[in-house]
């Protein structure tokens, strides 16, 4: 199946590779909020593994100048390492792959790698590539400074049961925004709507750090 790409007739020589669907349709929204839809392409990767399987071919090939990736660091058991152990992967793929200009940890603004006669490859690491964490992690640092119902939120999740919670531990970040996000005025919208929608803070720094991020992958300046 061919992978999801927006735009469709977007550029193929800046193209920015996203797990699954909703890191897809949120950071479409977010680039469009900030003036950047359309001056890269963001192309829907089929998860961590897909993606670093496919970097050195895509890298090899040379068809992107520029290539970013945003990439999961799931909460798993040991928890300080998490990140650690998640850019050692990259780091090892990019290494096997020619470039050598490689940082220890990843930069805490979002790594970009320039190496002389290939792609410059940036990489972010959610939520902010220095605590452990996914898409839904991200979008709680853009939830209003002062926000009281994201509390409650939280505590209405933490108040179910232990013989009744049907997530697992790993995926109470996705409970609590998403518990947060159906008491909004129009209830349960998707990550990316409620961008637009402005439930998230779409200027929020961390937001505002990504966003530099890809300018800067992408040579992008301000509209």
């Amino acid at each position: 199946m061919k992978p999801r790409r927006a735009p469709e007739d977007g550029p193929t020589t800046d193209v920015l590779l996203v797990e699954g669907p909703d890191d897809f349709n949120a950071l479409i929204h977010l680039i469009r909020h900030h003036g950047l839809f359309g001056r890269c392409t963001i192309e829907e990767g089929g998860g961590i593994e897909s993606i670093l399987t496919s970097l050195p071919t895509r890298i090899r090939l040379e068809n992107e100048e520029r290539l970013g990736v945003v990439l999961d660091v799931d909460v798993l058991d040991d928890q300080d390492d998490a990140v650690r152990r998640v850019w050692s992967r990259v780091r090892d793929v990019l290494r096997q792959a020619g470039y050598s200009s490689l940082p220890g940890l990843p930069d805490r603004g979002g790594t970009i790698v320039r190496e002389a006669q290939k792609p410059i490859v940036g990489v972010w690491l959610m939520p902010d590539n220095t605590v452990p964490g996914i898409l839904e992690d991200f979008c709680r640092f853009l939830i209003p400074d002062g926000d009281r119902l994201w509390a409650h939120a939280i505590q209405a999740v933490q108040a179910i049961p232990d013989g009744e919670r049907r997530f697992p531990a790993q995926h109470a970040a996705k409970a609590n925004i998403h518990t947060w996000l159906a008491w909004q005025e129009e209830p349960g919208k998707p990550l990316g709507l409620a961008i637009t929608k402005r439930y998230l803070d779409a200027d929020a720094p961390h937001a505002r750090q990504m966003v530099a991020w890809l300018r800067s992958l992408f040579n992008l300046s301000s509209p």
